[in-house]
């Protein structure tokens, strides 16, 4: 399958795919830039540039296991990837209304969800046991790399140049896609007969899973569409602070990756309930403080949780079905994940406004609920111990 390309090649190339994986994450730092653009805007409407990415993201996801019967993987990959370019250049010329960020978000939105289900599902063609353990771990740091630069990178541009250069930090993409092209192989479109063979109904394990993840990526997202906002309405900093903290929570995610093998065998069942409740810790950090230290710090136990529950959640979930079937299985996990990351404000903001108009109330708010579920999530665990340690060998 994988031709004259050597394996570490080929996981060079997935690897560098994936670093704009975090970027429906990363592009926070400009949030708060763009409400003072449009000053008329509610919160929610300035948070759904954002969420609507993850909103995108689900049918988008569900669509690409159907697109693998037209295309190779590599192939929509280098589509996802170009798409995401796309959308970084649309606000650049169309930014008058805010219907327009949310055209260039539906853009990065369809191509991100392409990207999310084939790299993590040629991890699963081209690896097996103990190795796709570490690709698997290599990826979560390739992505929070790619997602500290995107964070960095849109807060600086912001700052130096307004809200609209930030999104000149999907740039990235064009040497992204020169380096799949020479990395992956072209690979091949399953045959109807194989697909046929492969196909069955989704077990009510992988519902709950999918509801987990759900309800997951609803209080999650707090951090990510708020810190901006809160740094700027509690006079901590400016975009490249909110910048710089968003980059410590995906640079810590080069730590989780390194972890991710050594953090599954220890907790096995129970590392998704370990990772959520982490996160919860460090949500919890930045709703109780102003301090910029003590935020940074809430940063980076949130993104070291987040740097484990998202890689084991997708690892999980393709060891859960057969390798044909793991494209669904990202799927589902991935787009409940995204939904849940789009319905947040909905949710979360009104909610937290029945506790008082402090931002600071969503943070709460949500550090509570990730704690509730975490503990759920410890005590009926979406996988059996067998199902998470497939991944090591």
């Amino acid at each position: 399958m994988s031709g004259s390309k050597s394996k570490k090649v080929i996981a060079i190339g997935i690897l560098i795919m994936s670093m704009t994986m975090a970027c429906n994450s990363a592009l926070s730092p400009i949030l708060a830039e763009i409400g003072k653009f449009f000053p008329n805007a509610s919160d929610t409407s300035i948070q759904t540039v954002l969420q609507l990415i993850n909103l995108i993201c689900l049918p988008g996801m569900f669509f690409e296991p159907y697109l693998e019967k037209m295309f190779t993987k590599r192939d929509i990959a280098i589509i996802g990837t170009i798409f995401m370019l796309i959308g970084g250049l649309v606000p650049q010329v169309l930014n008058s209304q805010l219907w327009m960020l949310y055209v260039a978000s539906a853009i990065i939105g369809i191509g991100l969800s392409f990207v999310v289900v084939v790299s993590s599902s040629l991890i699963s063609d081209y690896f097996t046991g103990i190795d796709k353990s570490r690709v698997m771990g290599f990826q979560s740091i390739f992505v929070s790399v790619g997602g500290a630069i995107i964070a960095k990178g849109s807060g600086l541009f912001t700052a130096m140049a307004g809200w609209k250069s930030g999104y000149l930090v999907f740039l990235i993409c064009i040497p992204i896609v020169i380096i799949i092209l020479l990395t992956v192989p072209k690979g091949e479109i399953p045959s109807a007969v194989e697909g046929a063979k492969e196909k069955s109904g989704i077990s009510g394990k992988m519902v709950y899973f999918g509801v987990l993840c759900l309800i997951t990526g609803i209080f999650v997202a707090t951090f990510n569409t708020n810190i901006a906002m809160y740094i700027d309405r509690k006079a901590i900093g400016d975009a490249s602070t909110a910048g710089t903290v968003a980059s410590i929570m995906q640079i810590v995610g080069i730590v989780g990756g390194l972890l991710l093998g050594t953090t599954v065998k220890v907790f096995k069942r129970f590392t998704i309930g370990a990772a959520i409740i982490m996160m919860a810790a460090g949500t919890a950090l930045v709703g109780f403080s102003t301090s910029l230290p003590v935020i940074c710090v809430g940063a980076l136990i949130v993104g070291f949780g987040f740097a484990v529950r998202n890689p084991g959640a997708v690892t999980f979930a393709a060891n859960m079905v057969s390798a044909k079937q793991a494209s669904l299985a990202i799927a589902i996990v991935s787009a409940s994940y995204n939904l849940g990351n789009f319905v947040s404000a909905y949710i979360v903001n009104p909610l937290a406004n029945m506790m008082g108009e402090d931002i600071a109330n969503r943070f709460i708010l949500s550090a509570v609920a990730l704690l509730v579920i975490g503990i759920i999530a410890l005590v009926k665990a979406p996988t059996t111990d067998a199902e998470a340690l497939d991944s090591q060998g």
